[in-house]
């Protein structure tokens, strides 16, 4: 990129949302290494993790339970609300995620675990969360703060996975973890403000998808969750519309879609993620999908994670597109013009129901 273009970046990305997303397998090292001291206990085996946030705290959750997959010896759940599912009692393993440690959803449902004699595991970078974790004497893993929680991906989702493996959901140690995060930051550098443009995939994604909504497509395996974290950060990075959604579902009702009239298409950008492990079923649906789909968009990309083929290889391909999403977001937000880092109409939300709540 040219020193102007380096420049105008610089100007419009004044936080640096940019070097932040660069580092987020740097991130993902330190958040595994936080969980060194906690004893989150033995359960039996088939014992569930409940995942309890919100928005760019929850996605940690999301991307976990598609790493530990189908074959996961637990399930995974995702709480995204207020409360607790009513199945969950003291045998499961709740773990509360709340970046700033004031996500009202979440710290109802450490009230809740609590209520359930559940003893829940708390990640945050602070605030109340912390506060009433020590108070209970809960497990607490405290992160570094500071960041937008969409930004502090890593450290929400190192501890993760470091809380899996202790429970027996991943086969993973610091070597796997260390290497995987390694190799993501060695793509990192192709997608740097002083990377040569022509080989920036994600910089080149970007000057494609101004002026037009991105459709993101995964599977519904390894990526399922992927797709989605791509449509919030064009959201709230960007500040661009953006939809997702997944194999096979999407091919009994959303392709239908596509016959809608010419100018509604004219505005859509077809993204299309691919995993080797995708079911083959789903593989062929996705190449026939998107052969019939190009045509009708307004123009269309087709990625492929980039690791080790199995299930060794798994957290190498997920941060690969993981990176690919949160770096061309941040581009695309520059192309706008849109500084990446506020996000006023969600900050305006809350403030407003602080202030009925008073």
């Amino acid at each position: 990129m040219g020193s102007e273009e380096t420049a105008r970046h610089r100007h419009v990305d004044r936080d640096g949302m940019l070097e932040t997303a660069l580092g987020g397998p740097g991130q993902l090292v330190e958040g595994w290494r936080a969980t060194a001291g906690i004893d989150i206990g033995d359960a039996p085996d088939g014992t569930p993790v409940v995942v309890c946030g919100m928005g760019g705290s929850a996605i940690g959750g999301l991307l976990l339970r598609d790493l530990a997959g189908a074959g996961a010896p637990a399930p995974v759940h995702v709480v995204r609300r207020y409360l607790l599912p009513s199945w969950v009692d003291e045998s499961a393993l709740v773990v509360c995620l709340s970046y700033s440690g004031e996500t009202e959803e979440t710290l109802d449902c450490f009230h809740n675990a609590l209520l359930r004699g559940v003893r829940p595991v708390a990640i945050t970078s602070g605030g109340r969360l912390a506060e009433e974790a020590r108070r209970e004497n809960a497990c607490l893993v405290e992160i570094p703060g500071g960041l937008p929680p969409r930004a502090a991906i890593g450290h929400l989702f190192g501890p993760l996975l470091a809380i899996a493996t202790k429970r027996g959901l991943l086969s993973l140690d610091d070597e796997a973890v260390e290497r995987a995060a390694h190799r993501a930051a060695r793509i990192a550098e192709r997608y740097a403000l002083d990377a040569d443009p022509a080989g920036n995939a994600a910089l080149q994604l970007a000057k494609k998808l101004y002026g037009r909504i991105p459709l993101v497509y995964g599977g519904d395996g390894l990526l399922s969750s992927l797709a989605y974290r791509w449509k919030c950060q064009f959201n709230e990075n960007s500040k661009s519309m953006a939809f997702a959604n997944v194999f096979p579902e999407l091919g009994h009702n959303e392709v239908m879609g596509w016959e809608c009239p010419q100018r509604m298409r004219d505005g859509l950008f077809l993204v299309m993620l691919r995993d080797a492990e995708d079911h083959p079923r789903v593989q062929k649906r996705m190449e026939a999908t998107y052969a019939m789909l190009e045509p009708l968009a307004a123009g269309a990309a087709l990625f492929d994670s980039a690791g080790p083929a199995g299930r060794s290889g798994r957290l190498e391909r997920l941060l690969s597109l993981l990176l690919l999403g949160d770096v061309a977001s941040v581009y695309l937000a520059v192309e706008y013009g849109k500084d990446p880092t506020p996000i006023e109409k969600i900050e305006e939300i809350k403030t407003q129901l602080r202030s009925e709540d008073r």
